[in-house]
């Protein structure tokens, strides 16, 4: 399995996608609860271009370990990229990074995540409180504060997601 394993990252580094891919269908007959192979060859399909085949791999490695937050948010991120505009598909990927959010806490790629999602349902207030938190989490407080100011305007009075634009606003003027 080792040996495989080395040799699939091998032909993927190497874009002989063939042979990766080969190998990668190899090692989940191999081992089909392996939720680290399928996310393997969800990455792989997204790296060679082929986004929608990596819904199904990314799918089954959350089936396997619904806590990992890192093989949620890429499923989010591939549900993103195949939704368009579709409300419904995007609406799944925001349900992924939400759950990805509570084992991810600390992630930025999730906020932008989110912030893009939520951004292609023409949901701005919604992207903004996002793009806030990427930047509250990322050090760089007045983009922060610029977000979370603007996204104030356009949510809902004392909704959860206003309130937390103000904590985001009380932190970043405590921290002056």
């Amino acid at each position: 399995v080792a040996a495989n394993y080395a040799r699939a990252v091998s032909h993927y580094r190497e874009n002989r996608i063939d042979e990766a891919l080969a190998t990668i269908d190899k090692l989940i007959t191999q081992e089909p609860k392996n939720p680290y192979f399928y996310e393997l060859k969800g990455q792989m399909l997204v790296d060679f271009g082929r986004v929608k085949n990596a819904l199904p791999a990314y799918q089954k490695a959350i089936d396997i370990m619904p806590q990992s937050g890192l093989i949620r948010t890429a499923l989010a991120h591939v549900q993103i990229e195949t939704a368009g505009e579709n409300a419904s598909k995007l609406n799944k990927a925001i349900e992924n990074l939400k759950r990805a959010h509570q084992d991810e806490p600390r992630s930025t790629r999730v906020h932008r995540l989110l912030a893009t999602a939520y951004g292609r349902q023409g949901k701005d207030a919604f992207a903004r409180l996002h793009l806030a938190e990427e930047a509250l989490l990322q050090g760089k407080k007045p983009y922060a504060k610029q977000q979370a100011t603007i996204a104030l305007k356009d949510l809902p009075e004392n909704s959860a997601s206003a309130l937390r634009a103000k904590d985001i606003l009380s932190y970043i003027e405590k921290k002056k």
